[in-house]
């Protein structure tokens, strides 16, 4: 079995990094927007077939290469479901009862499982202390987000909420996967993901949801086509080339960025403002990435510089 080497992140990574966090942030809004038309099914499978006819005409134009051995399109196959079916799916109906910003801090759960799978099934994306610890605060986060839902012992909120945290674990998931695949280039990676991905979920909205009887407002299809093309497409390529360069494990942070983008377009467009226990959760959250990031060797050089 094959896992494939990483490098130290750049400044250049940290750069893709954000603007996939922007474009995910917007997707959440757009999503918000477009479920109230389409249902989850529709919308995730309208999303993956967009997503999916882009991403093979471009390898197709480039005469990129397939896989060509069985065992790499079963993982990709599986990767997906993890990856694109079951979150496109989950996000649409968790959104129906949680709003864009909230719905983008619980994406961050995702991170935790990140770094456990890869802990578990590679050799240079382990845990370490600072990595638990600031995990431990950012969950922190997590929890009281989802605190004022189930006081109020509100079922829909809390599903929905549950459900976005069971999205963001699909994701992490399929990051760790990707890993095992051989060495197929990202926009061939992407595109046979999405395409496996709309063999489960284009019959199931074909079946369930009969989609030539909806009639989405111009806006709807606008939101649909941005997600499709954008949000999948474009962001699900730059995605496959993070976790192939640099690990899942720092793919996993851009759940950190894209509430600040989320919260940003939720209050530009929709007029969301988020509420103070909002605000707490994503303050723990920052400082958990923080934590993670501290390095013992990093503060023992200051210690040395100083008492120079």
């Amino acid at each position: 079995m094959t896992i494939n080497p990483i490098r130290p992140p750049t400044l250049w990574d940290v750069g893709k990094l954000a603007v996939l966090a922007a474009i995910w942030g917007s997707a959440f809004l757009a999503v918000e927007i477009a479920v109230k038309e389409v249902s989850p099914v529709t919308l995730a499978a309208t999303r993956i077939l967009l997503g999916a006819l882009i991403l093979n005409a471009v390898v197709l134009a480039r005469g990129a290469r397939y896989p060509r051995d069985a065992y790499s399109w079963t993982m990709l196959g599986v990767i997906g479901f993890f990856n694109s079916a079951l979150p496109f799916f989950l996000i649409g109906w968790g959104q129906q009862y949680v709003n864009t910003g909230t719905s983008a801090i619980l994406m961050c759960s995702g991170s935790f499982v990140a770094l456990i799978l890869s802990h578990l099934t590679t050799r240079d994306d382990r845990l370490t202390l600072p990595r638990v610890l600031g995990l431990s605060v950012g969950f922190g986060g997590v929890l009281v987000l989802m605190g004022p839902v189930v006081l109020e012992g509100a079922a829909s909120g809390l599903l929905g909420q549950l459900a976005l945290i069971g999205a963001a674990s699909g994701y992490a998931t399929a990051g760790v996967l990707t890993r095992f695949v051989g060495r197929v280039s990202p926009l061939a990676s992407s595109a046979v993901v999405l395409g496996s991905a709309g063999l489960y979920m284009i019959p199931l909205a074909l079946w369930l949801d009969r989609p030539w009887d909806l009639q989405p407002s111009p806006r709807a299809l606008f939101m649909l086509g941005y997600l499709g093309v954008v949000s999948t497409a474009l962001a699900y390529l730059l995605r496959f080339t993070l976790i192939r360069q640099v690990g899942a494990s720092f793919m996993g942070q851009v759940g950190y960025l894209i509430p600040f983008f989320a919260v940003f377009w939720a209050w530009l467009f929709l007029g969301q403002v988020p509420g103070l226990h909002t605000w707490l959760a994503l303050g723990l959250i920052l400082l958990g990435i923080n934590i993670s990031r501290w390095r013992p060797g990093w503060l023992g050089r200051q210690r040395r510089l100083a008492s120079s």
